[in-house]
């Protein structure tokens, strides 16, 4: 056992060497960073499996204006408000709602006749446990992102996460799983999920209350501990039975992810970064109403945020629908409660998620209003396989949130609401390669979650090139631009167009 140990070490250290290029070398001058999010398409690694999946910003310096300027008044007296107003991995193409469930006995049989898949076997190897039934795997990503437009000032390619360092190397992610899976049997079965996120990503992942402090911005030197659940299976009610998950785990809603593998491009949306949770703590059931639908309910403690007795308990729900052919896919999620903090952030804090009261307004007091802060967020997904080549994804987002501290006129809290509709498509060339297009439109109505009231718009072409089963290579080319505003390089332009890529070696 000690030497299968070394042998895994060894090999983690090679990888390690290997991936981390000039990661170590980044400039820890470079200013803070702004905020920055598959469910079943064919080039997905099963590693994903469990993981239904932004860098965080530091706020624009109108948002630090004005919210400088309501903290030199008074707070507002209560009671006033402005107007009221995980699944298979191997299949992209379904919603992340579906990520964490095992195949079936037909899935499983299509997996085995289908293209080799992504291979995260190489540590269990190593360390000679590959019958054991906890696994161990993981990957690393480095990436590069240059910007048409020139190195900007603040050394940010504003709207494209989590690559947003403008012209520089990236330690994206240096990701390694701990699991026991469920096993979808008529036995009662636990198991459990620890995720592990080292890297420049750890910041992109970040939930508010873990080490908050504790590492440096756009640093390759981070850790966020992005999944930490157990889990237990129960063959009642019905013959697929129900799972319970008890946590913090990637959030249900949307199509996009967190991790590397479990999305089909280098950068995300931003419908996902900005407009989505990444993860939430609590608790979440999933019944198998049968071989085609999923329905899933669970109570948490909001978005991105780790465990505090003061905050409020919210709901997350949703259902997921497979076509017989298989060929179609529907996931519809939910959520709603509170999302704005007990207290408002302290003037120091380095790191603020979208739509979060931007410090310092009122820092560190007491947010009377705090329980009437409820953010209610609706993600439908759909998917269909036109051809054994060819899949679309479609999604549209709709979220909204009451009476948000410090964005109404004088200081006065302040209705916000945000829109977003994406399209993906995935052709498969080869059985090493996928050619990816996305588009999609994000309408930030009063600026709340990317610091700008306006339409932004993103094109980007890309693909997926796996040379070998534990390695590969994701180009991509992309194009963003605003409608009525400047938020690109330091506020100068309202596009940008970026080219970058990935190189990701798994486990």
């Amino acid at each position: 056992m000690r030497y299968a140990v070394l042998r895994g070490v060894g090999l983690i250290g090679l990888l390690a060497v290997f991936g981390t290029g000039e990661a170590w070398g980044q400039d820890a001058t470079q200013p803070v960073a702004r905020p920055s999010r598959v469910t079943s398409v064919p080039w997905l690694s099963k590693a994903y499996q469990g993981a239904s999946p932004r860098a965080r910003f530091a706020p624009t310096d109108a948002m630090v204006q004005r919210s400088q300027a309501m903290a030199d008044q008074p707070a507002p007296a209560p009671g006033v408000s402005g107007p009221q107003p995980e699944a298979n991995i191997e299949d992209l193409a379904a919603p992340r709602a579906e990520k964490d469930e095992e195949p079936t006995a037909e899935e499983a049989k299509a997996e085995e006749e289908a293209p080799a898949a992504a291979d995260t076997t190489l540590l269990m190897k190593a360390l000679g446990m590959q019958d054991s039934p906890v696994k161990v795997y993981g990957w690393i990503e480095n990436s590069y992102t240059g910007n048409a437009n020139g190195t900007p000032r603040n050394g940010y390619n504003f709207g494209v996460n989590p690559n947003d360092l403008a012209n520089r190397w990236m330690g994206n992610q240096y990701y390694l799983i701990f699991e026991n899976p469920l096993e979808q049997n008529d036995k009662i079965n636990f198991g459990f999920r620890v995720d592990n996120l080292f890297g420049n990503d750890w910041q992109f992942n970040h939930m508010h209350g873990f080490a908050d402090n504790a590492w440096g911005l756009n640093k390759f030197p981070g850790y966020d501990l992005a999944q930490v659940y157990g889990e237990v299976h129960l063959p009642f009610l019905t013959k697929g039975g129900i799972d319970i998950r008890g946590g913090r785990f990637y959030t249900i809603l949307g199509y996009e992810v967190v991790p590397a593998i479990g999305r089909p491009l280098l950068s995300v949306p931003y419908m996902f970064n900005y407009g989505q949770p990444f993860t939430h703590v609590g608790m979440l059931s999933t019944l198998h109403v049968n071989d085609r639908v999923n329905l899933i309910n669970g109570t948490i403690n909001g978005y991105d945020r780790w465990i505090d007795s003061s905050y409020k308990w919210g709901y997350m729900g949703g259902v997921t629908w497979t076509s017989k052919s298989g060929k179609a896919n529907l996931a519809i999620s939910w959520l709603w409660g509170p999302n704005q903090y007990p207290h408002f952030l302290p003037a120091n804090t380095q790191i603020v998620l979208p739509g979060a009261t931007v410090p310092p307004y009122l820092a560190g007091l007491r947010n009377i209003n705090y329980g009437s802060n409820n953010r209610i967020s609706f993600t439908n997904v759909f998917t269909y396989k036109w051809s054994d080549k060819l899949t679309q994804v479609v999604e549209n987002d709709d979220s909204f949130e009451n009476n948000i501290p410090g964005y109404g006129p004088g200081g006065v809290p302040n209705n916000e609401s945000w829109y977003a509709l994406g399209n993906w498509f995935l052709y498969s060339c080869t059985d090493k390669f996928t050619a990816v297009w996305r588009s999609e439109v994000f309408r930030d109505n009063g600026g709340a979650r990317t610091g700008f009231s306006d339409n932004f718009y993103e094109i980007t072409l890309g693909g997926i090139w796996k040379p070998k089963s534990w390695l590969w290579i994701r180009p991509e080319i992309r194009y963003d631009w605003a409608q009525f505003t400047h938020p690109y390089n330091d506020g100068t332009r309202n596009s940008q167009l970026t080219i970058g890529g990935d190189l990701i070696i798994l486990f």
